[in-house]
């Protein structure tokens, strides 16, 4: 049985040098890939890192227009708010000044008018008569 044992413990000591080759290659293997993986990523890093940094600008620059809009779009917010205020205003002035003296003014202005209108009707009529008396005395 010595020979079968020294058989089996041949066999055995051969099977175990045989896996830990195997597991040396996989260890070796893997740490081949995890070495390309890495370099892959870093590689990834370095093309990517510049567009990142790209869209952050363009994200910042983004914000600040919109910051410069909203304060633009306030600013004539008021302008139109304080705008029509002061429209407002004005035409409560010119309706009073309508209403008061300035109304009173144009109604004396209108009733020259009209009188300098009725005189000029009156004088028409007149002339229109005189005119007729001549035509009738006329013999031709």
């Amino acid at each position: 049985m010595n020979d079968g044992m020294t058989t089996s413990l041949v066999v055995m000591a051969v099977s175990l040098a045989v896996m830990a080759l195997v597991q040396v290659g996989l260890i070796i293997a893997a740490i081949i890939v995890v070495r390309k993986a890495l370099a892959a990523v870093a590689d990834l890093q370095r093309e990517v890192r510049p567009l990142i940094e790209k869209a952050n600008r363009i994200a910042d620059e983004a914000q600040r227009t919109s910051s410069l809009v909203t304060l633009q779009m306030e600013r004539v917010d008021g302008l139109m708010a304080t705008t029509a205020t002061r429209l407002d205003n004005t035409l409560g002035i010119v309706q009073h000044a309508m209403s008061g003296p300035v109304g009173q003014g144009v109604a004396a202005v209108k009733a020259v008018q009209a009188a300098v209108s009725v005189l000029r009707d009156w004088k028409g009529r007149r002339r229109r008569h005189s005119h007729d008396d001549e035509d009738a005395l006329f013999v031709g």
